[in-house]
């Protein structure tokens, strides 16, 4: 679940030849600073993605449970969804080749959220566009501005976008708070919103999930400090967690991760175990982890982090304005 890079002619390179995609690679390190990609890492992703892609990488290496829930975000599709899907998809924006959701202004700004490994620092929010998709189905931009605060303990950022006076225009009523205090329930119904790479073929597809898997398999607020399971581009150190049955792939980080029942935004995506064991997409399979609370829930499935964590280290720098109202907001102090 991590990020893509916007620099068309490093891509050319990478699709062509993996020796000429490792130049670039370089070229992209020592670089006028003019490209807009967060990491050596999220470089090195571009390359996988585009390899896994032509060989046709399937969707069977990200999905839980019997079927596939993703689907695409029309204004068809939509206008079948709840009040609180709709509110989601108008908060989700992609960020760079991740995902991010909008909280709102905050002490005078424009406040959003993705993880730390999307942007981990002012060199990754540099020029980062953000894309929003209006009512017409147009898609309308901003950009990073500046990182407002990030912590890797728990794989979340905060940043400044701007926009254009027309834009910005646009953002009224799309904002969608963090719940802190919310409980994290084992079984509760999930839904979210992203731009996963799985399924997408050659473009980027806005998708949306809530199918009968896509729901809490931890136990009641049980959060874990633990390692990346992601064995194609796993992070480095470990992140607090708890885990979760929804179809995700890489591109969705930085997803909120909401209640289904009411729009709670209880986490924000981080990973998940990929390639897939195909036993995770067998229903009998996944009732009996989560009647018996076995260990495989903790190494099979897709993972979040809870929203409280997030709360426990933003409380940290709670003397910065626009972290405190994003908390008093939230229900976080």
């Amino acid at each position: 679940m991590k990020s893509a890079l916007n620099f068309p002619r490093a891509i050319r390179f990478a699709r062509s030849n993996l020796a000429v995609a490792m130049l670039a690679l370089v070229t992209v390190a020592c670089g006028d600073g003019s490209n807009r990609v967060s990491s050596l890492r999220d470089f090195r992703e571009v390359i996988k993605f585009d390899l896994l892609e032509r060989a046709g990488y399937p969707i069977s290496n990200y999905q839980i449970g019997p079927e596939w829930g993703r689907f695409e975000i029309t204004d068809e599709a939509m206008a079948k969804e709840t009040p609180e899907f709709n509110k989601l998809v108008n908060a989700t924006a992609s960020v760079g080749g991740a995902t991010g959701f909008y909280l709102g202004v905050h002490n005078g700004i424009h406040v959003m959220a993705t993880n730390n490994h999307v942007i981990k620092d002012e060199s990754g929010c540099y020029m980062a566009t953000v894309g929003f998709q209006d009512r017409s189905g147009q898609i309308f931009e901003g950009f990073c501005h500046h990182v407002i605060g990030t912590w890797k303990d728990v794989d979340f950022t905060l940043f400044e976008v701007r926009f254009t006076p027309q834009n910005a225009a646009k953002m009224s009523g799309r904002e969608s708070l963090m719940r802190f205090d919310a409980p994290i329930q084992k079984g509760r119904d999930l839904m979210m919103a992203g731009f996963g790479i799985a399924g997408a073929n050659t473009r980027r597809l806005y998708r949306g999930t809530h199918d009968s898997d896509c729901k809490v398999y931890s136990k009641d607020n049980e959060f874990r400090y633990m390692p990346d399971p992601d064995q194609v581009n796993p992070g480095e150190g470990k992140v607090w967690l708890f885990a979760l049955g929804c179809d995700i792939s890489h591109g969705d980080s930085g997803s909120a991760i909401a209640a289904r029942d009411n729009g709670d935004l209880i986490g924000i995506i981080s990973t998940g175990r990929i390639p897939k064991n195909p036993k995770v997409r067998e229903s009998a399979y996944l009732d009996q982890i989560y009647a018996d609370g076995s260990e495989d829930v903790w190494g099979e499935l897709g993972y979040a982090v809870p929203a409280a964590k997030i709360a426990e280290y933003m409380r940290r720098q709670v003397s910065d304005p626009v972290i405190e109202s994003v908390l008093r907001a939230g229900n976080g102090l």
